[in-house]
Order: structure tokens, then sequence, then C-alpha cells
């Protein structure tokens, strides 16, 4: 919860007192359940992300045209088929291993909301994306392989250091992650953002 609250007043030294931020903080309570879900059913639950994202955006709008941001909004619409269609490319390159298609349609709104802020928060998005990405699978291989190491040595099933290798994880949650960081850092000062 704290981390929420955190993330909530980082959204909004970001995007300012504006309509604008009711549907970021919307947007942050969709994302947390959609990071939920996927930790927990290994799953984007379509009804929950394509409902709420077509919500969120159309608030976005309304909120864009009563803030005067049109341009903002355009420029967000932009970023979320850009970002739609590079994650379609990257799941059709590993074949939907690792990368399920619910990933795909959330980068949808996740492009739409980074990219309303600026195109630098998409890109710093991404990368952070595969940062959170890389170091969580580093952390469930490490513990994988301690979990291979305490076995052998209690006697317990021998299971190899490929089967730790080839556990599945959510990646949702990384690139959930990487959205919120990268609209935070935005208020930040981390990187320019548009006038």
């Amino acid at each position: 919860m704290p981390i929420g609250v955190a993330l909530g007043l980082g959204f909004a030294n970001t995007v300012g007192t504006r309509w604008a931020l009711l549907p970021f903080l919307g947007f942050l309570c969709l994302s947390l359940a959609l990071a939920v879900t996927d930790v927990d059913a290994f799953r984007i639950v379509d009804r929950l992300n394509l409902r709420g994202t077509l919500l969120l955006v159309g608030l976005l709008a309304v909120a864009a045209l009563a803030d005067g941001t049109v341009q903002a909004l355009l420029r967000g619409l932009l970023g979320g088929i850009a970002y739609f269609a590079a994650t379609n490319l990257i799941f059709l390159m590993v074949r939907g291993r690792g990368f399920g298609y619910g990933d795909v349609k959330l980068s949808v709104q996740l492009g739409v909301f980074t990219t309303y802020i600026s195109w630098g928060a998409l890109g710093w998005s991404v990368f952070l994306t595969a940062f959170f990405g890389g170091v969580i699978s580093i952390g469930v291989l490490v513990a994988g392989l301690m979990t291979h190491a305490r076995e052998r040595r209690h006697g317990g099933p021998d299971t190899s250091i490929r089967d730790a290798m080839r556990k599945e994880l959510p990646y949702g949650p990384a690139m959930i992650a990487g959205s919120w960081v990268a609209i935070v850092l935005a208020g930040l000062g981390a990187f320019p953002i548009p006038t």
C-alpha cells in the first residue's frame, strides 16, 4: 500500500493538478490489479485489461480536452500504437515463449500513458522493463540454483539446473513497473517533458 501511495504522489508530481491526473490514478489502479493477476494466474485478464484500457483512454481524452493538452493525447495514442507494434514483433520473434499475447495487449495502455508524458518516458519505460525483467529472472534463477543445491545435499528429488532455468515468469509486472517508474522519473526531471 505505501508503494501505491508513493506512486500516486509521483504521478501527481509528474502530471500536476490537472484533470489528466484522474485517469492516471485510474491507470495506476488498473495496472496494479493486472500485475497482481499476472503474478497469481500467469495471465493478463483480457476482460479487465481491454475494458479498463478503453475506459481510461476515453477518460484521458476528456481530460486532455479539459486541460488543453490534446497534443499530448495524440502523442500518447501514437505511443500506444508504437509500443503495441513493437511488442507484436517481439511476440512473433519469440513465438510466444516467455512473452504472451496478454503482454502485447497490455502494451497499448502502457504506451498511451507513458507517451502522454513524453516520448522519453516511453523510451525509459522500455529500458526499465528490460532491466526489471532481467533482475527478476536472475533472482529466480539464483533461487532455483540454491533450491537445487539444497535438494541435492538433503537427498531430495534431483532437479536439473536446466529445469531451474526453464521456470516461466510473468513479464507483465516488469512492463508495468517500468512504466510506473518512467512516469515518476519524468516528474523528477530525469528527462525533459515537452511543454
